[in-house]
């Protein structure tokens, strides 16, 4: 049974490590007070939504194995609320996602644009307690 959310918490699924490196140290510098959960596989990223309960989630679209379309979807599964924020270098795959997407960045994206985007996706999402600082 997946763990409430008492805290803020993001998972962060990119199969480049050196993106999801960079982007996890952005996001534990500028939204402090919130968990930064990060994996470069898709299928640890469900194994890890399945126990827990995330405030939001950001995926790359383009994945071996299970794509973040794909993954987006087996996580609204087992939590519709979540928001999920998706990234690609590829306009065409974020244009598909947009429906199902609380927000789409096309990489390379500015860092600022992509924290306060993920801010915002944890604020809009229902199991956040308080405002972040």
């Amino acid at each position: 049974m997946p763990s409430s959310i008492t805290k803020p918490s993001l998972l962060i699924v990119d199969d480049d490590p050196v993106i999801l490196e960079i982007i996890c140290e952005f996001l534990k510098r500028y939204l402090a007070g919130v968990d930064v959960d990060a994996t470069d596989s898709p299928g640890t990223a469900l194994q890890r939504a399945l126990a827990n309960q995330y405030s939001a989630v950001v995926t790359d679209l383009m994945m071996p194995g299970i794509s973040g379309l794909e993954l987006a979807s087996k996580i609204h599964a087992m939590h519709p609320d979540t928001p999920i924020v998706f990234m690609s270098g590829m306009e065409q795959g974020l244009e598909e996602c947009r429906p199902h997407a609380f927000a789409c960045l096309r990489k390379p994206f500015d860092i600022g644009t992509f924290v306060e985007t993920v801010r915002s996706a944890v604020i809009y999402g229902p199991f956040h307690p308080h405002p972040l600082a």
